[in-house]
C-alpha cells in the first residue's frame, strides 16, 4: 500500500512537472515568436532609417556644396563691389578735386581766351569763334544777352 502510495505521489508530481512544462514551452514559444516580429519589425525600422540617414546626408553633403558655391559667389560679388566702389570713390575725388581747381580758375577764362588768339596754331575759324565770344563779354552788359555759366558753384 505504501508503494501505491508513493506512485500515486510521483505520478502527480510527474503529472504537475509535465503540465507546467508545457505550459513554459508553450510560453516560451509565444514569447519567441512575438521577439521574432519584433526582430523582424525593427530590422525593417533599421532598413528605412539606414535610407532616412543616406536621405538626409544627401540632402547635408548638396546644402554644404550649395553653401561653398554661394558663398565663392558672394566672395566673388565683394570683390567686384570692392574694386567697383574704390574705382568710383577715386574718380568722386578726382571730380571734387577738378571742381576746386575750376572754382579757382574760373576768372582765367577771359585770359586764356586771349592767349589762343594770339596762337599761332589756332585755325582762323576758331580765332573767329575766339573774338565773336570775347566781343560779347566786352560789350554794353545791359545789350548782351547775360551770360551763361558751364558750372555753377
Amino acid at each position: 500500500h505504501e508503494e501505491e502510495v508513493e506512485f500515486a505521489k510521483f505520478h502527480e508530481w510527474c503529472d504537475n512537472t509535465r503540465e507546467e512544462t508545457t505550459k513554459n514551452i508553450k510560453e516560451a514559444a509565444s514569447q519567441i515568436e512575438q521577439l521574432t516580429a519584433d526582430i523582424a519589425k525593427a530590422e525593417a525600422d533599421a532598413e528605412r532609417l539606414a535610407g532616412e540617414v543616406e536621405a538626409l546626408e544627401a540632402a547635408i553633403a548638396q546644402a554644404e556644396s550649395e553653401l561653398e558655391s554661394a558663398t565663392e559667389v558672394r566672395e566673388k560679388e565683394h570683390a567686384d563691389f570692392s574694386a567697383t566702389h574704390a574705382d568710383l570713390s577715386e574718380s568722386v575725388d578726382a571730380i571734387e578735386r577738378a571742381i576746386s581747381v575750376l572754382k579757382t580758375r574760373q576768372a582765367d577764362v577771359p585770359q586764356s581766351l586771349l592767349q589762343l588768339r594770339d596762337s599761332p596754331r589756332i585755325p582762323a575759324e576758331a580765332k573767329a569763334a575766339i573774338e565773336s565770344f570775347l566781343a560779347m563779354n566786352s560789350g554794353d552788359a545791359e545789350m548782351a544777352s547775360p551770360e551763361a555759366n558751364a558750372y555753377e558753384f
